[in-house]
């Protein structure tokens, strides 16, 4: 999956922006989506990834079920369905 460019067009924070990039960069390795697995190379907080995926799931960037648990798979959705 190519990362989106359109991401710098939503105003993201810069947490959630570098989640994407991080995802993006996960699924072109082939690597599970989901925050324990972004997290072996997240440079900020536990708390700062969840707040971030919390954003991109608002923003429909990403699908996951409620409540985001740790070792959830993540779905990163095609940018028209973005808000």
């Amino acid at each position: 999956m190519d990362m989106d460019r359109a991401i710098f067009n939503l105003e993201a924070s810069v947490e959630a922006t570098s989640l994407y990039i991080l995802l993006c960069a996960l699924h072109d390795q082939e690597e599970p989506l989901t925050l324990d697995r972004a997290s072996v190379q997240w440079n900020g907080t536990r708390e700062d990834l969840a707040r971030a995926a919390e954003e991109l799931i608002r923003r429909g960037v990403l699908v996951a079920s409620r409540p985001l648990a740790q070792d959830q798979p993540i779905q990163i959705n095609p940018t028209h369905e973005w808000r």
